[in-house]
């Protein structure tokens, strides 16, 4: 191909299959920390950060990239930014469910999209549209049918935990989307290394071995290395062609597939208005992968 042929566009539907799919390979996360009986969250933590980085590494070196130490000092104030956003979303994350109900660190999380339409509004100058807008209420509607009746549940500081989790995971895709072209590999290095410091002062703070029982490591790597490496590729490409509100909803397809996860595993049986509101969330991850972008008079209308 002549260096002055026009780059192929991506097709509409992949940018959203895309992030759909890092929804669904990071929902094998919830059935994995769930086998990993032994080990408490900054434990796995540790494990599942070093499997990302280490699988970073291999992937790096495959491709004859530069290793660990430059990809880092390669990172400027938004590379930074982001891999900041990812660790504290997986920090307080798993502080909220240490803290607080499932339902509650499920439903304060998942404002995410929310979060990020106020931030890609001003930072993007992103318009939402009205089948962005539809979508984003049918999946809030759904998330609080999910979690209806276990909301007062929770201790407050794991409610703002959940809070602080949707904030770091809108604030990462806003970053992504502030510099598409760029490669993120070395943000999700950033993130690996800043996540193990954390929870490694965590577990020595609590007086807690970081050596966990061979089973818990193995789960926790594979974790980190394959579900949040790949999951978060995945997710970086879908970020060149989808909106930042767009990425987060899709991605909620997270919250939809782990209780299915877990109880095709486990036996653990969702309740009835988990199904329910599975179903809405599904539906408004549909609705935004199959909607076409919103059109100059549409976006004035509705922003």
């Amino acid at each position: 191909m002549s260096a002055l042929a026009p780059a192929v566009p991506m097709p509409r539907l992949v940018g959203p299959i895309l992030a759909l799919s890092a929804g669904v390979l990071w929902s094998f996360g919830s059935l994995a920390v769930k086998l990993a009986e032994d080990a408490d969250p900054f434990q796995y933590l540790v494990w599942r950060s070093l499997g990302l980085v280490v699988a970073l590494e291999l992937l790096s070196r495959a491709q004859r990239g530069p290793g660990l130490l430059p990809r880092l000092a390669s990172l400027d104030k938004l590379g930074w930014i982001g891999a900041a956003g990812l660790g504290l979303a997986a920090v307080a994350f798993i502080f909220a469910l240490k803290t607080t109900t499932v339902a509650n660190a499920v439903l304060f999380s998942s404002t995410a999209p929310l979060i990020s339409a106020a931030i890609g509004r001003v930072a993007l100058g992103e318009k939402i549209g009205v089948a962005g807008t539809i979508a984003i209420t049918l999946g809030l509607s759904g998330l609080a049918v999910m979690t209806g009746g276990d909301l007062g549940g929770g201790a407050i500081i794991g409610n703002v935990a959940g809070f602080l989790s949707a904030l770091g995971f809108a604030t990462y895709a806003v970053a992504v989307r502030l510099a598409q072209g760029r490669d993120w590999t070395p943000a999700l290095s950033g993130y690996g290394v800043l996540t193990v410091v954390v929870c490694v002062a965590a577990s020595l703070m609590n007086g807690r071995p970081l050596v966990v029982p061979p089973i818990d490591i193995g789960l926790a790597v594979v974790h980190g290395a394959v579900l949040i490496g790949i999951g978060t590729l995945l997710f970086n490409r879908a970020s060149r062609v989808v909106p930042a509100v767009g990425l987060t909803v899709l991605a909620q397809s997270e919250t939809v597939f782990a209780p299915l996860w877990v109880y095709l595993a486990l036996g653990e049986t969702p309740k009835a208005t988990t199904l329910i509101g599975g179903g809405l969330v599904l539906a408004a991850i549909l609705i935004k992968a199959l909607a076409k972008p919103p059109q100059p008079d549409e976006t004035a209308a509705v922003g």
